[in-house]
């Protein structure tokens, strides 16, 4: 992009002439045994009428450009750094410098887009349930006697998130903790009470299967997990793996974010695992089925909240259970207050659409 164009658009921006949101479509997972195929994007769908086209000063990276992998060596990408005007904090001399955007493809209320890296041909509007576009949210305090609906767990229970008033980060120091308060377990945490609060009874898992099992053994670990308390506990028909992603490249480090209001929030990101890559998973439909509702509702709430959902060809223990999703909530550029503020918002939309279940 020239000089001219970027220079054009800076001043557009501090003038507060033209709002922009950045459209993009982004790589997905901190590593490789997360999303271990190495994927390309078979294409792009949404219930809503196509987006217009940007304006001529807005760069769009390809997607391509963006590593979702934190061990993988990184591949130089230009951002446009404006999306959100704030001070920024102090950057390290050769550290990654903390970009904030927008990856939500800016929808309006109730449409969901989806990537799709299989060779499915998916419509979301086919999978939208139409009982979903009544429901509103009422929260009223799970019985202490009912039987658990939701599991709540992570397998890479490590992964933190940054600082705050970090302005960079070393390419190889990116937050993690074994301190559950810390890390995205404490996410989970704030997800499994706002669930409760709101009529749901939820069991959260505060085990770090990465740390247990190690990072390459975490998915059979987690998968040990799930069964046990599914047969523990056949009353749960919803089980959320929770994460918060990583994005990055040679120069930067880049945090997903939008505001409730004045309140920072970190973007969601839902991930539907299907049985491309060989697994007996023939239920993912009805994954996808329900992240489809889940999106359109949160959408609703809050427009730039979600990320695309991201449909891969793994299933990420997803067979295990029809109501099973992988959820990002951030990345590593985040900040833990952020990530907590979207589980409470993604936390009282569950538990809507899951309380309209029965």
């Amino acid at each position: 992009m020239s000089t001219a164009i970027l220079k054009k658009t800076a001043k557009a921006l501090s003038a507060g002439l033209i709002s922009l949101s950045v459209l993009m479509t982004v790589a997905f997972g901190a590593v490789a045994d997360r999303f271990p195929e190495g994927d390309t994007a078979a294409g792009e769908t949404q219930t809503g009428a196509p987006l217009p086209e940007p304006p001529e000063e807005l760069f769009i990276p390809d997607e391509n450009d963006f590593i979702g992998c934190e061990n993988e060596s990184p591949t130089a990408l230009d951002v446009y750094d404006g999306i959100f005007s704030c001070e920024e904090p102090p950057v390290v001399r050769g550290e990654l410098k903390i970009i904030s955007t927008d990856l939500s493809r800016n929808p309006s209320p109730g449409t969901v887009y989806v990537k799709n890296n299989t060779a499915y041909g998916i419509t979301p509007a086919d999978y939208l349930s139409a009982d979903t576009m009544t429901i509103t949210p009422s929260a009223s305090p799970a019985p202490e006697s009912a039987q658990p609906r939701v599991l709540i767990y992570h397998t890479h229970g490590t992964e933190g998130y940054a600082e705050e008033g970090k302005g960079s980060y070393a390419s190889n120091a990116l937050p993690r903790s074994r301190d559950i308060t810390k890390n995205v377990v404490a996410v989970g945490a704030v997800l499994a009470d706002t669930l409760i609060k709101s009529g749901v009874p939820t069991i959260h898992c505060e085990v770090m299967h990465d740390a247990v099992y190690g990072y390459n053994n975490s998915y059979t670990g987690s998968r040990k997990t799930v069964a046990e308390y599914l047969k523990k506990y056949p009353s749960i028909k919803y089980v959320f793996d929770i994460h918060r992603d990583a994005l990055l490249n040679s120069e930067n480090v880049y945090k997903v974010i939008t505001y409730d209001e004045s309140t920072p929030a970190a973007q969601i990101m839902l991930v539907v695992g299907t049985d491309s890559a060989g697994a007996s998973h023939p239920g993912w439909r009805k994954n996808l089925s329900f992240a489809v509702d889940a999106q359109y509702l949160l959408t609703k709430r809050l427009e730039n909240l979600m990320r695309p959902i991201c449909i891969k060809k793994s299933s990420y223990n997803q067979q295990l259970s029809p109501g099973a999703l992988l959820i990002e909530v951030g990345t590593c550029a985040n900040t833990l207050a952020e990530a907590k503020t979207s589980a409470e918002i993604l936390g009282e939309t569950l538990a809507a659409l899951i309380n309209s279940d029965g």
